[in-house]
């Protein structure tokens, strides 16, 4: 039992180890959603946040259920097309009333529940501070317009990468000495009649 230990022990330690780090990195990108700290704003509206430094992304909110009948599936949007061309958005930093550069951007979409996100724009925010969002209708629209400013997905990403890579580079020596310790073993016993 003792060789038998010895033998696996490091593998063990070593793969425990890259679980507990998969482990650690999901937990950590929940906590830190992009999503759960989403600002919303329902158009038209003018709304002071907080954002911190870093790309930022704005996003056009609406209803999307999906029903899945088996073999039929259906799915019902209430949605806008073309809402960037229906609503005008402006955003300034509070303290020197500078405006931000908004970048049409249409790369990120997200589905929460029954809410799916498409981006409009992107911006870069460099310095962190309270900023005015503006959010006025071109045209007269029927109901009102939810949007949302979410930090970019990215940064939360590289950061499941990061946690799950620092542990395989923890686990890497005990992977390699569980290697050593198993291949020591079995030459024995092939060589030991």
């Amino acid at each position: 039992m003792k060789r038998l230990i010895s033998q696996y022990l490091f593998l063990i330690l070593g793969g425990a180890i890259i679980v507990v780090g998969m482990v650690v990195a999901i937990v950590n990108f929940w906590s830190h959603n992009p999503l759960s700290n989403r600002v919303m704003i329902s158009a038209p509206a003018t709304k002071e946040v907080s954002l911190t430094s870093g790309k930022h992304h704005l996003f056009y909110e609406f209803d999307s259920k999906q029903l899945d009948l088996g073999v039929l599936q259906l799915k019902k949007e209430e949605k806008f097309n073309n809402i960037s061309s229906l609503v005008s958005v402006k955003i300034v930093k509070v303290s020197d009333n500078t405006e931000i550069l908004l970048v049409k951007d249409s790369t990120m979409n997200f589905t929460l529940n029954d809410t799916r996100g498409e981006s409009l724009y992107s911006f870069e925010i460099v310095e962190e501070g309270n900023y005015g969002i503006e959010v006025s209708p071109t045209v007269e629209l029927p109901k009102s317009v939810t949007f949302s400013i979410v930090n970019d997905f990215s940064n939360s990403l590289l950061g499941i990468f990061k946690h799950a890579g620092i542990g395989v580079l923890i686990s890497i020596p005990f992977l390699l000495i569980g290697w050593y310790m198993y291949a020591r073993e079995a030459r024995k016993n092939y060589v030991t009649p």
